[in-house]
């Protein structure tokens, strides 16, 4: 009966050769989920530690903000000027030795994988937005491409636009736009000035950047930005007052020498106790910023609290 044993023997070639196809798809097939799992843990891993280093960077961008409003308060704002006199008391920390309030990062509590980055931003620097001086936002809008009759206009526009009443200003409008109807209050928001008539995209911009909602009503244009500098002096003059000033060698008297500002009722050299602050904490590849706007109290008693937060974000 040899053919039987043919078929047999072929048969069972068959199903071994079945068998083997079933065992290497089965080992592929355990191969991809080993290394789905493999590189699923890798990534669970990285999330984990991305999220550790996150956590690591919020509390050093915190400590570092404690830092920095405890010694606000209890420092000269220009103790860095100072250190080398023999008439301070202040003792100099790392904060202060670095710190400035024209809106320059310095970068405090740094290793090889954390760093907290900050800037300050003196509010008296910038334009008062609810009543600005008229002459340095007019030279801001003139330095945008503006003429002096659209400067006028669109000063009063923004005047008129927060004011009570329903008066115009002599080059002002009163009426109601195709964008909005007349406010007739101060604005809550930097933003809404964008409803004004005549203020296009690009001064709007320049608006958010210039402008301030909180002040205490004068000026102090020697931490004013660059581009407010440039328009209320000229781009020479705040490149060299810029150069002074992050070198630390800027004074008062250099200050009004170059600009032919001088100090007055409404004009202050000195930085005021309402600051934007904006905080970056870093550990490796995790990020995490926050900006807030303080007024400090440094004599604060009982009713009064030593620090007013304005705006607080991230």
């Amino acid at each position: 009966m040899p053919f039987p044993k043919q078929k047999a023997k072929h048969l069972l070639k068959h199903q071994q050769g079945i068998a083997l196809i079933q065992v290497l798809l089965i080992s592929a097939i355990l191969t991809v989920l080993a290394l789905y799992l493999t590189a699923t843990a890798k990534d669970q891993v990285k999330i984990a530690q991305w999220n550790d280093n996150k956590a690591e960077a919020l509390v050093a961008l915190h400590s570092a903000e404690s830092e920095l409003l405890f010694t606000l308060l209890v420092s000269s704002k220009l103790a860095n000027k100072l250190k080398n006199t023999e008439n301070t008391h202040t003792k100099n920390s790392e904060m202060t030795d670095k710190w400035n309030f024209f809106g320059k990062h310095f970068v405090i509590n740094k290793t090889a994988n954390q760093k907290v980055t900050i800037k300050i931003q003196d509010q008296s620097a910038l334009i008062h937005a609810h009543f600005p001086h008229h002459r340095f936002l007019k030279a801001l809008i003139v330095s945008l491409g503006h003429s002096e009759k659209e400067a006028n206009s669109i000063f009063d526009n923004l005047l008129d636009w927060q004011d009570l009443d329903n008066i115009p200003r002599i080059n002002g409008d009163e009426h109601i736009t195709s964008l909005s109807s007349i406010r007739n209050g101060a604005v809550p928001d930097i933003h809404d000035f964008i409803f004004v008539k005549d203020v296009t995209a690009k001064l709007h911009q320049a608006l958010i950047k210039n402008t301030t909602l909180y002040s205490k009503g004068f000026f102090n244009p020697m931490y004013a930005p660059k581009e407010l500098l440039s328009a209320i002096t000229s781009k020479e003059i705040a490149e060299q007052i810029i150069q002074l000033r992050e070198h630390n060698q800027l004074t008062n008297s250099q200050f009004s020498q170059l600009t032919g500002i001088f100090e007055s009722d409404n004009i202050t050299f000195y930085p005021s106790n309402i600051l934007s602050i904006d905080l970056e904490g870093q550990v490796g590849i995790s990020v995490v910023r926050k900006n807030i706007i303080i007024e400090l109290n440094p004599y604060a008693n009982e009713y009064q609290s030593p620090i007013n937060i304005f705006s607080n974000r991230g």
